[in-house]
């Protein structure tokens, strides 16, 4: 699967295979898709805070491709987890 990337401020990415999220969050279930920060191509409000789940079949693998990618230094944050947000499922900041 591939997940074409542009991301905002202080974005966790979830990678799960049952974990679902409601509110302002975004689930991803198909095979691939596009990310984009509120509002793209423009700028996103300050204090952001976005959260993205890719639920793949276990044992799929899910590759993240990041055509444009741009953080404001000091303030913004990209954390990628395998499974629910934790210290022990962290992959990436």
């Amino acid at each position: 699967s591939n997940y074409f990337c542009i991301l905002c401020a202080s974005l966790a990415i979830y990678i799960s295979k049952h974990l679902a999220l409601s509110g302002n969050d975004y689930t991803l279930h198909s095979p691939n898709g596009t990310i984009e920060s509120p509002g793209y191509p423009y700028g996103y409000p300050n204090y952001a805070n976005c959260t993205w789940v890719i639920v793949g079949a276990e044992h799929n693998r899910i590759q993240l491709v990041f055509q444009g990618f741009a953080l404001e230094e000091d303030f913004d944050i990209l954390s990628v987890y395998d499974g629910p947000p934790s210290p022990g499922n962290l992959r990436t900041r």
